[in-house]
């Protein structure tokens, strides 16, 4: 494939990394798991600790707890540790180019990068704080590490700190995937070669040796025994292998559908092909690791999306011309049709228009008061979806251009929702408009006990911490639960306020004092 002059590389760059972090800060949590993202932070922060040795996550709540402090006062921990799915998304659409670079020559980078960033199941996940981003992040290093590794024993390096990052992230699974994914080539001839053999002993020493310093640095803080319960807490699958493909239909699209003709491409000189072992054997692990238990609903796929990309790349280089436009103006008519939907639907929210839909908007979230998006913000919006508008018919007819499409459209989609549907997402979801409505009632230096879902009580740590207490006697109590068991409860206490989240109807919320 042409590969890109400097300064188209340079703009690549700006453009990926102005996606990766935009929208990542002010607003608060839309849904419980990235709300119970934070208390593994916070319960951090609260022992005073070095290292997060409890963590389900340990890399993850490392990584947003830095970011969280170099945000300092400028930011709210909330969103300084959003900033951490920023960094390890651009990572793995870094490392993922590097990796098709180092697997299939130059150009391929590009096309790789762009086809992970059309993935659809990676938008919402890639701006929410969810400790999967880190289980990309490492596969995309494990892919570019065992690309180098075939020519450069250095390879063995990267190939140990990306096995390292994944033991941190979610514990043994990951660890005898990258064990799996680092091993399996070795069954191709080509692959036995002096210089990939050095890599993995390369691979084995830094391995053990970061693990040794982990280890000792916990066991210097006392907590080597809580992170190896973490370790092995994932250890067996709790999914269905019929779940994993479902899923993955709409997940990756449209990178498996490329992914595949990829591999009918080479079918019949699949053995020669020895570039794409190693991809195939990685896109095959990182598939089955997605039976395994994972923070949020689905996150767990996250971790195939790199090797997939790979193998996307190298589909687009040899898909034929009609195929190519095909795929190409399929994009180009979905994001343009969501474009036009976005911009209908902020009508109905913010002028009323069309009536019927306004209605059915202001139902979801009611209160949600429209008239205030600033003018800035329409402006950009605006630009935006012109921008697009112009520059989609005008991309040149390379190798990448249905890639392309798909990226720059999923990227004018974050850009509207984010731009345009804040306000509406956040009196709609938003713990923050529920807690604030709350403390009103709440007197000064109050004791609050509180015995809700994991996700509200994160939320109450996080914006109550002077009330809020994990235990003792408290004479305030905020309690939640189901709605029909707060239509049939009779509390033995004084019921101050009750409240529930527009979106999540079904989950009541009630404040109450105890009276001696």
């Amino acid at each position: 494939m042409q590969p890109l002059r400097r300064s188209q590389q340079l703009w690549l760059a700006v453009f990926v990394t102005a996606w990766c972090f935009l929208g990542l800060t002010g607003r608060d949590a839309w849904k419980p798991d990235e709300a119970t993202s934070l208390t593994p932070l916070l319960d951090w922060l609260a022992s005073g600790a070095w290292l997060p040795a409890d963590s389900p996550f340990p890399l993850h709540t490392l990584l947003a707890g830095l970011t969280a402090w170099l945000a300092g006062t400028g930011l709210d921990l909330q969103d300084g540790a959003r900033l951490a799915s920023g960094v390890f998304t651009l990572a793995a659409l870094a490392f993922t180019g590097l990796a098709a670079r180092a697997f299939y020559g130059p150009g391929y980078g590009t096309a790789a990068t762009l086809a992970l960033m059309g993935a659809f199941g990676l938008m919402l996940r890639a701006h929410a704080l969810l400790p999967e981003t880190a289980l990309m992040a490492g596969y995309a290093l494990l892919l570019y590490g065992l690309g180098l590794a075939r020519r450069h024993a250095r390879g063995g390096l990267l190939l140990g700190l990306a096995a390292f990052a994944l033991t941190l992230t979610r514990g043994l699974p990951d660890l005898v995937a990258a064990g799996l994914i680092v091993s399996l080539p070795l069954i191709s001839r080509e692959w036995r070669n002096h210089a990939y053999r050095r890599a993995l002993v390369w691979a084995t020493t830094c391995l053990v040796g970061l693990l040794a310093a982990w280890l000792g640095l916990l066991a210097w803080q006392g907590g080597a025994g809580l992170w190896g319960a973490q370790f092995m807490a994932h250890a067996w699958p709790i999914a269905s292998p019929f779940w994993v493909f479902n899923n993955l239909a709409w997940f990756a699209w449209p990178i498996w559908p490329l992914a595949l003709w990829a591999v009918w491409h080479e079918h019949r000189r699949l053995k020669r092909a020895v570039e794409l072992h190693p991809v195939l054997a990685a896109a095959a692990v990182t598939l089955a690791v997605g039976l395994w238990p994972s923070h949020s609903n689905g996150g767990a796929l996250l971790a195939s999306l790199p090797a997939l990309a790979l193998l996307a790349a190298h589909g687009v280089a040899h898909l034929k011309r009609g195929a190519a436009q095909a795929f190409y103006w399929f994009g180009a008519l979905c994001f343009l049709f969501f474009a036009l939907a976005f911009w209908i639907y902020f009508s109905a929210t913010e002028w009323g228009w069309p009536e019927k839909l306004a209605r059915h908007m202001a139902d979801l979230a009611p209160g949600h008061v429209g008239g205030a998006t600033p003018a800035a913000v329409l402006w950009l919006a605006g630009a935006a979806t012109l921008a697009w508008l112009v520059a989609m018919p005008l991309f040149p007819r390379a190798k990448a251009r249905p890639v392309l499409v798909w990226a720059t459209g999923m990227a004018l989609s974050w850009l509207l929702l984010i731009t345009l549907f804040r306000p509406w997402a956040e009196a709609g979801w938003s713990y923050r408009a529920q807690i604030e409505a709350m403390a009103q009632h709440l007197p000064a230096g109050a004791c609050l006990r509180v015995d809700a879902d994991p996700a509200m009580t994160t939320m109450l740590r996080l914006r109550l911490p002077q009330h809020y207490r994990a235990e003792g006697d408290c004479a305030w109590w905020l309690v939640g639960g189901p709605r029909e068991d707060f239509a049939r409860e009779a509390w033995p206490a004084e019921t101050v306020w009750t409240g529930f989240r527009p979106r999540d109807k079904a989950r009541y919320y009630a404040l109450i004092r105890h009276v001696p």
